[in-house]
């Protein structure tokens, strides 16, 4: 099986080998690799027509120019012969999720499934001349964690009163965000409000999109009828947002070149109030404080950047069976629950439903699952990540200050449109 190291949570499907060898009776290997090195194996081993690996992780960026490369599965989940140790239920799968990860129509696979919230039944799917190319694994959506040692501090919150004349809450709106962000903002104590992911990168445009769907604009920056959706009043207000943000001096310095990984870092080592990243995060030793977490603030509505790993059988394997039942006994709720424990996020919405309150992290399983059930994810194209990356450098040079918001999002337009014809759209 062919996965990646730490974006999918492969610890977590580690942990369950020695019981899949007990359940499957088969060896299960994984080939690990970490993300732009899996990017580019998958792409030259379905180039290569390769039947080396029987499973394949897939990144939802990636399916739309790997769907045909890809087993559909619809004929195995509804053979019942296939589904004597596994879960063939994808109705349990949350519908956003799965709709968005792991349903396609190969000959056009820019479509979407008309209702995205209906909930998924193989008969429908195909009725409507769709297929389920995958199961979905690792769910990862933009969610906020906070201090809340600091938000439940009675001194802080009588400071926040005197200054604001209002209580001191968690932000449920934008507005609320960036003035939570200015009260905790102390930097000869070494403390800013929040964080932004500027730097040029995926990142980026995910923190964009976030702010495009939540201010009225379509989160998912290109439509299924190719009109480019980011370049409209709603993408200046949320550009304009961000960018006031980025240069408000609320943020750390060196924002504007961070990523995933260095605000998870500003947060882990207490240097910020807030933070908004995908995954569960940890205090420093030396920081004494404790993490809330809450959904991403709003506007007019909800829309949080999200995207999803699945599990797919190489259309070129020569045991293409035996791949669809480990991957069908890998994504069944009852692994998902068990790799809770290393921090899987799951897909199915009976694992989020059981999760006690005595887990370690039920506060940010709770603030997951009901953040996915309303997730945008990414356009479908097949040179997604090229659009991406001029997205990402518009929101750069807002936050830098060397473009205005209208001008950045006006040559990101044009150079995507571009893109597009050139990908023969």
């Amino acid at each position: 099986m062919l996965y990646t190291t730490d974006e999918a949570n492969s610890a977590a499907v580690a942990s369950l080998v020695p019981q899949f060898k007990e359940k499957l009776g088969i060896d299960l290997k994984i080939d690990n690799q970490p993300y732009d090195a899996l990017q580019q194996k998958v792409f030259s081993e379905f180039a290569s027509s390769s039947s080396y690996y029987d499973i394949v992780v897939v990144d939802t960026p990636w399916a739309p120019a790997l769907v045909q490369n890809l087993e559909p599965l619809t004929p195995y989940i509804q053979n019942k012969g296939l589904n004597t140790v596994g879960d063939a239920n994808i109705g349990d799968y949350i519908s956003k999720v799965f709709y968005d990860t792991a349903v396609y129509n190969a000959e056009s696979p820019i479509k979407r499934y008309p209702n995205e919230t209906e909930k998924p039944e193989p008969g429908a799917i195909k009725n409507m001349g769709f297929d389920v190319y995958g199961l979905p694994i690792q769910s990862n959506v933009a969610v906020m964690a906070y201090r809340s040692d600091l938000f439940n501090d009675p001194q802080q919150k009588a400071n926040f009163r005197a200054k604001y004349g209002k209580d001191l809450k968690v932000p449920e709106t934008w507005d609320e965000y960036a003035q939570a962000a200015e009260f905790f903002t102390q930097p000869d104590k070494g403390r800013y409000g929040t964080t932004v992911m500027a730097g040029v990168g995926d990142w980026a445009t995910d923190d964009f999109k976030t702010l495009l769907a939540s201010f009225g604009g379509d989160g998912t920056l290109v439509d299924e009828d190719l009109n480019l959706a980011f370049n409209s009043p709603e993408g200046v207000e949320a550009l304009s947002y961000y960018a006031k943000l980025a240069q408000s001096g609320h943020v750390p310095p060196g924002s504007t070149s961070a990523d995933w990984g260095t605000t998870a870092e500003s947060f882990d080592n207490g240097l910020t109030a807030m933070t908004i990243n995908y995954h569960d995060l940890k205090l420093a030793d030396n920081v004494k404080g404790s993490i809330g977490y809450a959904p991403v603030p709003k506007a007019e509505a909800a829309g949080p950047h999200f995207g999803t790993w699945m599990l797919s059988v190489n259309k070129n394997s020569k045991n293409k069976e035996w791949a669809y039942q480990a991957i069908s006994w890998l994504t069944a709720a009852e692994q998902q629950t068990a790799m809770t424990e290393k921090s899987l996020h799951p897909s199915r919405s009976s694992v989020y439903s059981s999760i006690s309150k005595d887990h370690p992290l039920a506060a940010f399983y709770d603030t997951l699952g009901k953040s996915l059930e309303v997730g945008v994810g990414r356009a479908r194209l097949t040179n997604y990540t090229e659009v991406s990356h001029e997205v990402a450098v518009a929101v750069n040079n807002a936050a830098t200050g060397s473009s205005s918001p209208e001008q950045a999002l006006k040559g990101a337009a044009d150079k995507i449109s571009a893109l597009l014809n050139s990908a023969g759209y």
